[in-house]
């Protein structure tokens, strides 16, 4: 079967963060349009300061109106290397900075409508450094045991695709308890 080709492009909305289109691509059944949101990518960052704690921030979300605990992320700005988004996350949202970081995957997180890719690092050589959150995030450093990540999981606290990505990548059942 051949590949559906783009042939057309219409802006519907956009923004500093995001940009909606509609897009409309040529199939073998004929022209098909989409909504498609338009991402820069985002990267996470799992922050394990020991084997037994992962660093998680309590942010509130405001798309579903609630409190979560996640791995510090964020969004990359445009031509900015995504390990230096990853550095500036981290120490806006943990107020921590990474000796060094490692690339661990990358993965498109609403792949049905959207090319946001986020990039996922784990952190080295953790530092203390001033958070410096962005207005109206609102977010806080947390060290949680590893062994508490079932019942926040089950409690509705880690529910974001990134987090629980994280999580089972290191091998942590969230299962549990």
């Amino acid at each position: 079967m051949a590949d559906p080709v783009l042939t057309g492009s219409r802006a519907l909305w956009s923004s500093p963060r995001f940009a909606l289109a509609a897009e409309t691509f040529a199939t073998v059944d004929g022209p098909v349009e989409r909504p498609v949101i338009h991402h820069p990518g985002a990267v996470a960052v799992i922050a394990q300061p020991s084997p037994t704690t992962i660093i998680l921030v309590r942010q509130f979300r405001y798309p579903v109106r609630r409190w979560t605990l996640e791995i510090p992320a964020g969004t990359r700005v445009l031509g900015e290397p995504p390990a230096v988004t990853a550095q500036r996350e981290l120490r806006e949202e943990a107020g921590l900075e990474a000796a060094r970081l490692v690339e661990i995957t990358r993965f498109f997180a609403a792949v049905g409508v959207s090319d946001e890719e986020l990039i996922l690092y784990r952190a080295h050589g953790l530092a203390e450094v001033p958070a410096a959150p962005e207005h109206g995030e609102l977010v806080t450093r947390e060290l949680v045991s590893v062994a508490d990540l079932p019942g926040l999981r089950r409690d509705g606290l880690i529910c974001d695709a990134k987090t629980l990505i994280a999580c089972a990548l290191l091998g942590l059942d969230l299962k549990a308890a």
